[in-house]
């Protein structure tokens, strides 16, 4: 699948952002549960699975090998996103349970527009961005909320983890979000035409 590329700057922005989340992997191992690590890797996994098929939306796989480790990487971070998930509602974590089962559906609705793309046009595309909307707005929520006890607890550190790694996360998916617009946006000059 060829790549689309950007700018030089937005690149660099990118892949420092993918960067640090990788390093909130090593964070959450030494400040954070064994579950939080995992959750962040497993979301690392899915972020790169995202970036690879954003970037090449129109196109074909190059082989059914490419297609199913893609697949087997997806199941790998989904398997872990969705462990970690059980783990916050059995330990009665219902912020971390919240922003966690946001973000697997923001992921449906991303798989949608990548899998399932449609007119880009028609009401069911205006339906699936208001929706994306309400997600991530209550994905902004969660990480003001994380903020706000970050601040308030003077001696620990585990709020302000969250609210760093969640500002972290929804800068990357902003990134996906723009591959997935580019994708759009020449469909949209077409229909316009």
């Amino acid at each position: 699948m060829p790549k689309k590329s950007h700018s030089l700057p937005f690149s660099i922005f990118k892949y420092s952002v993918y960067a640090l989340l990788t390093f909130n992997i090593l964070l959450f191992l030494l400040h954070g549960t064994l579950h939080e690590a995992l959750d962040s890797f497993g979301w690392v996994i899915l972020l790169g699975t995202f970036e690879y098929e954003s970037t090449s939306l129109d196109e074909v796989y190059n082989s059914a090998f490419e297609k199913w480790t893609l697949f087997a990487f997806q199941c790998l971070g989904y398997g872990l996103a969705i462990y970690a998930t059980a783990q916050y509602y059995l330990e009665g974590e219902w912020v971390d349970l919240l922003n966690s089962v946001t973000w697997l559906a923001v992921c449906a609705v991303l798989a949608y527009d990548v899998y399932s793309p449609g007119d880009f046009q028609a009401a069911e595309w205006k339906v699936r961005n208001l929706i994306k909307s309400l997600l991530y707005a209550i994905l902004v929520g969660v990480a003001v909320w994380w903020g706000y006890e970050g601040l308030k607890a003077e001696a620990d550190l585990t709020g302000l983890l969250d609210f760093y790694d969640a500002a972290l996360w929804i800068a990357c998916f902003a990134v996906i979000e723009l591959n997935v617009f580019d994708y759009e946006r020449p469909e949209e000059k077409t229909a316009a035409a």
